[in-house]
């Protein structure tokens, strides 16, 4: 497996604002990506005011997809990742777990896609 050589913090943020017929979306994650000396591994650091505690998983799972076999980053190897949820969003109606999956992949993919741009 492919091995990310990220130097310092890569930043991204993910943002779903959906309005489909009756159903309605909302996530924003902000997040960090840094190395570290374990496997992949999660800190979080939002106040429970601006993502509550219920969408945890669901970020994390977010994050997660990106690593599996069919994904954008199913062939690297999530060895020595730090992944730091800062901030983000939610509302009080529209935010739902799928919202908060989409949020966190997209806020993922844009800080691993600043490697791809060589700004670390």
């Amino acid at each position: 497996m492919k091995r990310f050589a990220i130097e310092g913090p890569l930043r991204g943020e993910g943002l779903i604002v959906r309005q489909a017929g009756g159903m309605h979306r909302y996530g924003h994650v902000i997040l960090s990506v840094e190395p570290a000396q374990t496997a992949l591994s999660f800190t979080w650091e939002v106040s429970p005011t601006r993502i509550p505690e219920e969408f945890k998983a669901a970020i994390y799972r977010g994050i997660e997809a990106q690593f599996q076999p069919h994904a954008r980053f199913g062939t690297y190897s999530t060895e020595g990742l730090l992944i730091r949820i800062l901030d983000g969003s939610s509302h009080a109606i529209d935010s739902n777990e799928g919202s908060f999956e989409i949020a966190a992949s997209l806020a993922l993919l844009r800080a691993l896609d600043q490697l791809a741009q060589g700004s670390t």
